[in-house]
């Protein structure tokens, strides 16, 4: 018998109190009792991102909330700027051309991350642009970008700043207000340790200023819509997930008790551990700027990653991301955000330290695990 263990960055383990309030009896989203529970969460997620406004909460992954934000702050043929380093600033990029936006890419290779003067020379160089959408944390190739960096460096030409946070919220450290964030979308599934299915976006007056005038067709997704809503009756605009939200509640009180910077602080801790076990046994490491969410692996050479990864989960119960697009089948993803703990860590060590002989890679027992306590300990 294996015991599962999910090392993916999202969805990710959840707390089994969490879980708990997911199987609780159903309530009714007019009812005064889930109300109260809907004000609650919406206060919690307001400290976790760092804003004094109320964030908004949907039924959807982060994609989702993506989408939404990008149809209710922009107009057709607008001018916006996407840095592209991984899939997930694709997906931004994407989801600008599907609604008629003109994109500008700032193109980076797999694995680098953001400058934020050279982005901020290149933007000079574009003329008019409404908004800049960026990545936090590049899940696709483990990479941080330095958000508030490139805001700094920017706010002065004008653009709407827009963040995709869903696998930074609560790993990284992030301040909406403070950094003159826009707008910032995440999700339940990633370092909050929830279930899937609910996504959230904070949004600064600018953004809200910017939606009078934005033409971009939305009805679900109609931020005023359903800011009205949650101020007139702390209730959502249409029948939401209310199991998830309800778990979401019990995830929130675990950031709360631990705060969001003792949060942000065992990410990184974890983060440093983990890639130090890699690099122990003979791993690189892919990104150039590594995230704490998420450590991109690149295996010794000509070991077979998809083989691994197999091996891994049949045998041990362990799931590793793999890489995406172009890095499918290059490198493998530790996830080590949410309900993880040092000793998460060190299990992942293990494991790959089990698995790689079997795959013709020696590996001196325990080189891995030993480097990854000596961070956990110092």
């Amino acid at each position: 018998m294996n015991k599962y263990r999910l090392f993916a960055p999202g969805p990710t383990m959840v707390p089994a109190e969490v879980m708990a309030a997911n199987a609780s009896p159903q309530l009714h989203h007019r009812s005064p009792e889930f109300r109260a529970i809907y004000r609650e969460v919406t206060d919690n997620l307001a400290y976790v991102f760092q804003t004094e406004s109320d964030p908004l909460m949907f039924v959807s992954s982060g994609t989702g909330v993506m989408e939404a934000t990008v149809a209710n702050l922009f107009s057709r043929g607008d001018r916006v700027a996407a840095v592209v380093a991984g899939k997930f600033g694709e997906r931004w990029r994407n989801i600008g051309r599907a609604y008629g936006l003109e994109v500008l890419s700032y193109e980076l290779a797999y694995g680098e991350t953001t400058d934020a003067d050279a982005f901020r020379a290149w933007l000079g160089k574009q003329g008019d642009v409404k908004g800049i959408l960026l990545t936090h944390s590049e899940t696709s190739t483990g990479t941080f970008h330095d958000i508030r960096a490139v805001a700094e460096k920017v706010r002065d030409l004008g653009p709407l700043i827009v963040v995709d946070a869903v696998s930074s919220l609560g790993a990284l450290e992030l301040k909406t207000d403070e950094w003159g964030l826009d707008a910032v979308a995440s999700g339940s599934q990633k370092a909050l340790g929830c279930p899937p299915g609910v996504s959230f976006v904070a949004l600064s007056e600018r953004a809200w200023k910017a939606m009078e005038t934005a033409d971009l067709p939305r009805f679900y997704w109609d931020f005023r819509a359903n800011r009205k809503q949650l101020e007139a009756a702390n209730s959502p605009l249409f029948t939401t997930a209310t199991s998830v939200v309800c778990a979401l509640r019990e995830g929130l009180k675990r950031v709360r008790e631990e705060t969001i910077e003792g949060m942000t602080a065992r990410h990184a801790l974890l983060a440093e551990a983990t890639r130090a076990g890699v690099l122990a046994i003979g791993c690189r490491l892919f990104s150039k700027c590594p995230s704490n969410a998420v450590t991109a692996v690149l295996p010794p050479e000509g070991l077979d990653v998809e083989e691994m990864r197999k091996i891994v989960r049949k045998d041990y119960g362990i799931l590793f991301a793999g890489g995406q697009g172009e890095m499918m089948g290059k490198i493998f993803r530790i996830g080590h955000m949410g309900y993880f703990d040092r000793f998460d860590v060190i299990t992942a060590i293990a494991a790959l330290e089990s698995v790689f002989p079997r795959l013709g890679y020696p590996v001196e027992p325990g080189s891995g695990v030993r480097a990854a306590q000596e961070v956990l300990n110092a």
